[in-house]
């Protein structure tokens, strides 16, 4: 049986989270992680990990972290965030008062409330933590933001701009309501089809790596929508 070590699953109600020593490495966290998943990874299989607490991660640790669990054992994981876990507030006693003591509350006079005019558009933004795998999927009337990859079988359908921090390898559509304004930025654009508006484009299927260091933009231009770095 696995020792106590620097990483643990804990359980709450909606799923587990990885209680981590903050005073130990992540080289070490994530050997022993390897440790207890061998062991134990068919009894946690068909859960999902909802937050990390003790220790914060960076997007790399969080890669290997979520390919560990999830691509080897099929443990969903919906975020590697900080979790924090909400203790329950003591019950206090208070003096009962006499009821000659109670005075009646004076309700302020009520003001008419004004409204904003109906034309009033509020601009804003979803944001999504963690990697979007196949079949999973965000309609937002606003601008998106992923933090992780956008895989393939997922989509990101957004009526302003969508930015991933990450890959773009499933459906994207930016300006769905008809903004040919829209852009569309990753850390790489290698999508199964992408949309800004009404226009459509498949990228060619080559064997272009799927890491890049300069980040891709995608507009539409002339009637078309292309794909360039983003300096």
């Amino acid at each position: 049986m696995v020792q106590k070590g620097p990483v643990e699953f804990k359980g709450k109600l909606n799923g587990l989270y990885l209680n981590c020593d903050p005073n130990e490495s992540f080289d070490s966290i994530f050997n022993f992680l390897k440790i207890v998943l061998d062991e134990r990874g068919s009894f946690y299989k068909g859960s999902k990990i909802i937050g990390v607490k003790g220790q914060t991660f960076n997007y790399k640790q969080k890669a290997q972290i979520e390919a560990l669990i999830y691509d080897q054992y099929g443990i969903e994981v919906e975020t590697l965030e900080a979790f924090e876990v909400k203790k329950r507030e003591p019950l206090t006693v208070k003096e009962a008062t006499p009821l000659e003591a109670i005075k009646p509350e004076i309700k302020p006079e009520l003001k008419p409330v004004t409204h904003a005019e109906p034309n009033t558009k509020v601009s804003d933004t979803h944001f999504v933590f963690g990697t979007m795998r196949s079949g999973k999927s965000v309609h937002f009337p606003g601008h998106v933001v992923v933090i992780g990859d956008v895989n393939p079988g997922a989509e990101v359908v957004a009526e302003g701009n969508i930015i991933v921090l990450g890959r773009i390898l499933g459906f994207v559509h930016a300006g769905s309501a008809g903004n040919d304004q829209a852009i569309i930025i990753a850390n790489l654009l290698k999508p199964t089809q992408i949309r800004i508006s009404t226009y459509i484009s498949v990228p060619p299927s080559d064997d272009a790596p799927i890491h890049s260091n300069v980040p891709e933009k995608a507009t539409v231009t002339h009637g078309e929508i292309r794909i360039e770095a983003c300096h």
